[in-house]
């Protein structure tokens, strides 16, 4: 049995840790040389056209959530409108260029379907939370503060290592989860649990990352071996979807910036959405 494990855990190290590598190499490119004020001067009015593109521009960047929570409250604070910085917010905390890179390993297609996804879940969920709950901010988030007088290159290995420390853990922690389910769960088991047949699995999914910090694409060994088991397409990208942002290290900030209520009414607000399109896709496949 440890013999196997180790050959299952070597075999998605293979397949994710390269891929992992790049991605984070693109991402700590990008966040250095895109200026500060693009998304202030991209992101203007309070048109549905400006909302959708917020959450385009909110899944591509290279931030993580507890980097996005920060420029979303600066960009409220500046008096961008609660529906763009929500939709920004929400798009951003499931997508980004270094997750959609790495979710390449499970090829263009789900790649394409996960930034989609996370576009169209940006925009919903910033409506529904912004028309029907009328969310005030308390306190601006700020981020940390970045040193400008570095050359470019030791910027941009700086970038590197913080992201590889930030979600190297998780991404190891992702592989020994996704050994484990490759050795211990039977495919009858996944596909009754998180196949197209149940219903309820998209939310069943877009719930079970809560106690854990996927993101920058760290749950992809997990959905690797979802798949692998006979999961269901809509319930796995409901899975990546919502780990990134529904989770308690993201409530923690959250609750610091809207209050514990706005917080929790957000969170269950994005779970639902994100459940809702899962079950979409699984009917649709």
């Amino acid at each position: 049995m440890p013999e196997i494990f180790i050959k299952l855990f070597f075999h998605y190290s293979h397949d994710i840790v390269p891929a992992f590598l790049f991605a984070l190499l693109v991402s700590a490119i990008l966040a250095e040389i895109i200026p500060e004020n693009f998304f202030e001067r991209v992101i203007g009015s309070n048109h549905f056209i400006s909302v959708f593109l917020a959450s385009i521009i909110g899944a591509l960047i290279p931030l993580c959530t507890c980097g996005m929570i920060p420029l979303a409250s600066k960009l409220q604070k500046k008096g961008t409108s609660w529906p763009i910085a929500a939709s920004f917010l929400t798009a951003g905390n499931a997508s980004s260029i270094t997750a959609i890179i790495l979710t390449l390993v499970l090829g263009m297609k789900i790649a394409l379907f996960r930034f989609l996804f996370a576009v169209i879940f940006g925009t919903l969920v910033s409506y529904i939370f912004v028309l029907f709950f009328k969310p005030n901010s308390l306190n601006p988030i700020s981020a940390m503060d970045i040193c400008h007088d570095k050359p470019l290159y030791k910027k941009i290995i700086s970038e590197f290592v913080s992201l590889l420390f930030s979600f190297g853990p998780w991404v190891l922690l992702s592989i020994i989860i996704a050994a484990s389910i490759s050795l211990f769960l039977k495919p009858d088991y996944v596909a009754e649990f998180a196949g197209a047949g149940n219903i309820l699995s998209p939310f069943l999914l877009s719930v079970s990352g809560f106690p854990f910090y996927f993101c920058g694409g760290s749950d992809i060994p997990i959905s690797k071996a979802l798949l692998e088991k006979g999961a269901s397409l809509g319930s796995v990208l409901a899975f990546m979807t919502a780990s990134p942002g529904v989770n308690l290290t993201s409530f923690l900030v959250y609750q610091k910036w809207l209050g514990a209520k706005n917080a929790v009414i957000y969170l269950t607000i994005s779970f639902l959405v994100c459940g809702f399109l899962g079950l979409i896709i699984n009917f649709l496949q």
